[in-house]
C-alpha cells in the first residue's frame, strides 16, 4: 500500500508544477511524506528513502551531481523533471 501511494504521489508530482517545486524545496523527506499525506497519499519516510536509493542505484553520477537539494535529487530519481 505504501508503495503504491507513493507511485501516485509521484505521479500527481509529475502533472503539478506548484506541488513539484515544493518536493524541490522540502529539506527532509518528513516534508515529502507531509505534502504527499495533505494530498491523500499515505506512505512513510522508509518507504521514501528505500525507493529513492534503490532507484539512486540507476541513475549516473552526473545526474545526481546537477541536484541543488535533496528534494531535487529526489525529483530526479523518480524521473520527474522541470
Amino acid at each position: 500500500m505504501s508503495e503504491s501511494a507513493l507511485i501516485a504521489f509521484t505521479s500527481l508530482v509529475q502533472s503539478d508544477s506548484q506541488l513539484r517545486e515544493q518536493v524541490r524545496q522540502a529539506p527532509t523527506p518528513a516534508h515529502v511524506v507531509n505534502l504527499a499525506s495533505e494530498k491523500g497519499h499515505e506512505f512513510n519516510q522508509a518507504t521514501l528513502m528505500k525507493m529513492q536509493a534503490d532507484k539512486m542505484k540507476h541513475l549516473q553520477d552526473e545526474h545526481l551531481n546537477s541536484a541543488s537539494s535533496w528534494g531535487d535529487a529526489l525529483l530526479l530519481c523518480f524521473g520527474v523533471h522541470n
